[in-house]
């Protein structure tokens, strides 16, 4: 079980995103509004340019007629590490959809969930029941294991975003997904590190488990193809030794040290850092940036660098629109804005406009997947616009927009660093 644990946080690591306020790129339309106050609706002052807006109701209208089934698989609690965060956020999207979008037609979304508790034999009892349900699509969370997704699979019912953990995540050709997990992650700090930073050398520091080694093995041989010598320093998954792993990542007088790590593995890594006085770059995963771990740093976190899956900029219209909604409907659910939790909002969200898109009498599970996979530049809520049609990272082909942005941590703020940066192409 202590595996798993270890693990679990890892894996959360490459799509973990903060919206802290900070400069935005200037890729988006700007907006004034960034409250509805008190007994207001979010649809009485949502900003026009929300990827949204073509959906929005002029009023508030609730939803009223027979309900539509989806689900969400997730890791909701448990000893092996819990993110309850995801399910929260997928429950405030449908409170919303159904309390103000008229739901689907006038139908609203009926949310199934299921915790799979780390357990990969209760990820196939959640699959199982999916299918018993007649759910229409299931929107992931985090499924360390993924061994329900085979189920789903063989039953053609779309899994749809979420954080992608597993191999299976990002290898089913029913799973949509719009983020690059630490796939994306790695290639993304890489990228940042050799083109604009010039690094020769790069010291890596992984998680020797699973998908964790894949995207860190995958990172440094297109690093090495792109001129960089790569020094990979694997941890233990089981009480990995984090002060030892930066000693040893620093002993390769790299240009820049990546730190594929999260969570308590954060801390002891920037700390060593400051302490043994590493000079270079030091690029850490999204999980990072929060604000408990930056804010008990110090200085010792300033000038890091993340990677992000998001528009950091406040004033952009689907940031405003995703505060608005999560300030009027989170603290029903005990949800808070910044977490994991704004990739399954997306996911949810991607998957209301394409059912809305079908129309009430043409969603089936099917047609969802249809959907998904022939969209070509379709928007995304709060991230880069999704293509899947299986190569946008070439052998992860469930993977719809791994693309990644940066940010760095200054003076107690986080800063966009970089606009959108292309994985795919870079790793081709």
């Amino acid at each position: 079980m202590a595996i798993v644990l270890t693990t679990s946080a890892m894996l959360l690591a490459g799509c973990s995103e903060t919206t802290s306020a900070g400069s935005g790129s200037g890729t988006t339309s700007t907006v004034t509004s960034t409250s509805c106050g008190a007994g207001t609706s979010v649809v009485a002052c949502t900003p026009s340019g929300s990827m949204l807006s073509p959906y929005m109701t002029k009023t508030a209208t609730k939803a009223t007629g027979s309900p539509i089934v989806i689900g969400t698989i997730n890791q909701d609690s448990g000893a092996v590490g819990a993110f309850p965060e995801l399910t929260e956020a997928d429950k405030v999207a449908v409170d919303f959809v159904n309390s103000e979008l008229n739901g689907i037609d006038g139908h609203p979304l009926e949310l199934l969930t299921c915790n799979t508790n780390g357990d990969p034999g209760l990820s196939q009892s959640c699959a199982q029941e999916m299918v018993t349900k007649h759910v229409m699509a299931v929107v992931g969370g985090i499924d360390i294991w993924g061994t329900g997704i085979q189920t789903l699979t063989n039953n053609g019912i779309p899994y749809v975003g979420g954080v992608p953990v597993s191999t299976e995540s990002v290898q089913s050709k029913v799973s949509f997904q719009f983020s690059g997990g630490t796939w994306g992650a790695a290639l993304g700090l890489g990228e940042y590190a050799i083109r604009t930073l010039h690094a020769r050398k790069i010291a890596m520091i992984y998680t020797d488990f699973g998908p964790i080694a894949n995207s860190a093995k995958l990172a440094a041989s297109v690093f090495e193809r792109h001129g960089a010598q790569v020094t990979l320093v694997s941890v233990s998954a089981i009480n990995p030794d984090l002060v030892t792993a930066m000693n040893q990542a620093a002993q390769s007088s790299p240009d820049a040290i990546i730190a594929l790590t999260a969570d308590t593995g954060c801390k002891p890594a920037m700390l060593t850092a400051k302490q043994i006085g590493i000079k270079v770059p030091l690029m850490y995963t999204g999980a990072c940036a929060a604000t408990d771990i930056l804010s008990s740093l110090g200085s010792a976190a300033n000038n890091s660098i993340f990677n992000v899956e998001a528009d950091l900029n406040r004033s952009s219209p689907d940031n405003v629109l995703y505060h608005d909604i999560v300030d009027h409907y989170g603290p029903k659910y005990g949800y808070q804005w910044q977490s994991a939790g704004t990739v399954s909002f997306r996911s949810l969200i991607n998957l209301y406009v394409v059912m809305r898109r079908l129309g009430v009498d043409k969603i089936t599970p099917t047609a969802i997947a249809g959907m998904f996979r022939s969209a070509k530049d379709q928007p995304s809520f709060f991230g880069h616009p999704y293509t899947c049609n299986g190569h946008q990272l070439n052998g992860y082909p469930a993977m719809c927009s791994p693309q990644q942005s940066l940010a760095v941590y200054k003076n107690g703020s986080i800063k966009q660093l970089t606009g959108w940066i292309d994985v795919g192409s870079f790793a081709r």
